[in-house]
């Protein structure tokens, strides 16, 4: 199986920089763990059935060294909150080799140029594993011979229409994935749907221009305000990219880091960033926040 976690990595820090409006200051608080940062979080908006999307910056050969946010995911996060899902939508899909040369030459392009390690791919697979061994029903995207002859850009990918493939992808995914919820909901009572993937398609306040990159606005609607924005960032990660550090939630995390400790930080009602706590010394230093 190969995971075609889509999104170039410039696109993937663009949107999780979220420049979109927020109701007041982002405000930061500290947790001992991911776990109690993420649930505190959704017993803050009270959710109980409808979409929680997590969004990740991406792991690159860069940043391999350090652990991603999808192993910390399913290591640190999924096992406390599973009670709390009916479906995991994962952003990846399976290559059938049916698809003949486009499904061949986009699978390698996107392999190159995201760059992501080779341990990946095992990551997703053991996160839909636990997933299916808590009780929480897995699904992955369903992508065909004319998504991937839509991908084609003549030898290589058009990245646009591969991230709009995408993100209609995980929007058809989601919508399955609530309806089975809803089917479940008689017996278990209601419960989230899940979403992990990158921090592109998940926004619920995107550019304009990264706008047909989000499945967020048309699930919020569709679950009558029922969803949850929750980026994960693993702050070497967010170190390296400009347009994270602009933000005024980096500023708020930077301010209420301490060395060990989880950052949530509140955008809006709607949206929270899960801030890991870092792994050398220079993002677990406390310092003053005098900008990003």
């Amino acid at each position: 199986m190969i995971g075609a976690l889509v999104g170039t990595v410039l696109a993937a820090a663009a949107a999780a920089a979220h420049p979109g409006p927020v109701a007041g200051p982002p405000r930061a608080t500290r947790f001992d763990t991911p776990g109690a940062a993420i649930a505190a979080a959704l017993d803050e908006t009270g959710i109980a059935g409808g979409v929680v999307a997590f969004g990740e910056l991406h792991q690159t050969l860069a940043t391999a060294a350090v652990p991603s946010a999808l192993r910390r995911f399913t290591g640190q996060i999924f096992p406390g909150l599973a009670p709390r899902f009916s479906q995991l939508v994962v952003e990846t899909w399976m290559t059938t080799g049916r698809c003949g040369e486009a499904e061949k030459a986009v699978t390698a392009d996107v392999q190159k140029t995201t760059e992501r390690p080779a341990q990946t791919e095992t990551e997703i697979e053991t996160l839909l594993r636990v997933a299916h061994d808590s009780g929480v029903q897995p699904r992955i995207l369903s992508i065909g011979c004319a998504d991937y002859q839509a991908m084609r850009a003549g030898g290589g990918v058009d990245y646009d229409r591969t991230l709009r493939v995408t993100a209609g992808a995980l929007d058809t995914a989601i919508g399955r994935a609530l309806r089975a919820a809803a089917l479940a909901a008689d017996r278990t009572g209601p419960r989230l749907v899940a979403v992990y993937g990158g921090a592109l398609h998940n926004d619920l306040h995107p550019d304009p221009e990264l706008a047909p990159y989000s499945f967020a606005p048309a699930v919020l609607k569709a679950t009558l305000g029922h969803y949850i924005e929750l980026d994960l960032v693993v702050p070497e990660y967010a170190e390296t990219s400009e347009a994270v550090k602009a933000q005024s939630w980096w500023r708020a995390y930077r301010t209420a880091r301490r060395t060990g400790a989880t950052v949530l930080v509140r955008r809006d009602p709607r949206s929270f960033v899960v801030v890991f706590p870092g792994t050398t010394s220079r993002n677990n230093e406390r310092k003053p926040s005098t900008g990003p």
